[in-house]
């Protein structure tokens, strides 16, 4: 028998929701940083107001993300995703004709209701309902693919903004959401195949054991602690990244390093992220899924560490760039397999819109406090502060081990 990781019909299902997933996140999460500026200058509103759109999407999707896993976890992903694309799809063509402030802002709220389910933990939840003893891997190709999100999101949109305004750039983006990346999360998952060879709706329910081809990591009466220990690792995790997003460049410049060596610095953390995932994809077997979870926790705060006591060089911060994209990159894949190790694919939606609502909150925030830190305390107080948050996640994820060794 083939195993599922080599059939072509997954290669296929995981294909289309990779482009598509590529599509939803260079739309909705990567382009405000390129339309925001045209925004200002159009619209003559403040850039706190308008940067603030995406902080309203972002409380919004956390909001709705549990509602989403569920729905996932009833009906399928297949559906769920496709509307979701939709709504967002409708949201940019909302924004393009938003002429006021709060035109503007329902745009961005109804954009949060898009991404709560078209983006990642709807696909992770998606993949749970078939893909077996290969979700680790599928999550890990998926995410790999999505990385490249704002390497090709952010060149295009520039190219266009060349020649349009940005109204008509979100108007074509809604189209781009519409016509492709729904159909093809849509059609992707109807075709995908469950680990019986049944397709995953159609197919009756069956034993978790069956599913997942293992039995959950926990037993439920331990589900309640390891929910709370691995929210508060996405959490810090998840303020630490948000933060950097916006800020790392300042953050370079602060430690004394010259704008182009900040901006090399800064570019390699992409790059550092898929090849993380790379080498996850290609290696990762040989850790068990919470060691995985182990490896971003532990390199996040080493690298603010590096960065402390190494600070001012522009080489150093070559090194922070490229640890901390490693730690996000791998971050990024624990969130998904992690849940699934713990607790299995039954129910497995819900749980992971309920593990990362806190986080969206806290990323909501991250930037503003971030700033004022660095602002009025300096960047070694930001730097020390950051190195804190990401300990958190450390702590946690370390009891979160702990708890599972437990069981055996």
């Amino acid at each position: 028998m083939i195993p599922l990781w080599l059939t072509p019909r997954l290669g296929m299902t995981l294909t289309a929701l990779g482009v598509g997933q590529i599509i939803n996140w260079g739309i909705l999460y990567y382009t405000l940083t390129l339309f925001g500026p045209k925004i200002v200058i159009e619209t003559g509103w403040s850039d706190g107001f308008v940067y603030s759109g995406f902080a309203v999407a972002t409380l919004v999707m956390g909001l709705f993300g549990p509602l989403s896993g569920q729905a996932i976890d009833r009906i399928g992903g297949a559906p769920v995703m496709l509307i979701g694309t939709l709504i967002g799809s409708t949201s940019m063509a909302g924004l393009a004709v938003s002429w006021n402030e709060s035109s503007y802002l329902v745009a961005w709220a109804l954009i949060g209701v898009g991404m709560s389910s078209c983006l990642y933990d709807s696909a992770f939840a998606s993949i749970a309902r078939f893909a077996g003893g290969a979700t680790r891997k599928s999550i890990s190709l998926i995410t790999l693919m999505a990385g490249f999100a704002s390497t090709i999101s952010w060149p295009a949109t520039s190219f266009l903004l060349v020649y349009l305004n940005w109204r008509e750039v979100a108007g074509l983006d809604a189209l781009l959401m519409a016509f492709i990346a729904g159909p093809l999360h849509y059609f992707g998952l109807n075709y995908a195949p469950n680990v019986d060879g049944n397709h995953p709706i159609a197919s009756k329910k069956i034993e978790r054991e069956e599913v997942i081809g293992e039995r959950p990591l926990l037993e439920s009466n331990d589900f309640a602690a390891a929910m709370i220990l691995f929210s508060i690792v996405l959490t810090a995790l998840g303020f630490v990244a948000n933060a950097l997003t916006v800020h790392v460049l300042t953050l370079f410049q602060s430690l004394g390093i010259d704008t182009v060596s900040a901006l090399i610095a800064g570019s390699l953390i992409g790059p550092a992220q898929v090849g993380a995932r790379i080498l996850e994809l290609a290696f990762g077997r040989r850790l068990s899924a919470l060691g995985l979870g182990l490896v971003p926790v532990i390199l996040m705060p080493l690298a603010f560490v590096i960065l402390l006591l190494w600070s001012g060089s522009a080489s150093i911060a070559i090194v922070f760039g490229l640890v901390y994209g490693a730690a996000n990159g791998l971050a990024t894949i624990a969130r998904g397999v992690v849940p699934f190790a713990l607790f299995g694919a039954e129910g497995y939606g819900r749980r992971l819109g309920l593990l990362s609502a806190p986080a969206l909150f806290i990323k909501a925030a991250a930037p503003a406090l971030f700033a004022a830190i660095l602002t009025t305390y300096g960047s070694n107080s930001a730097i020390l502060f950051s190195c804190g948050v990401s300990l958190t996640a450390t702590a946690a994820m370390f009891a979160l081990f702990i708890l599972a060794r437990q069981q055996k």
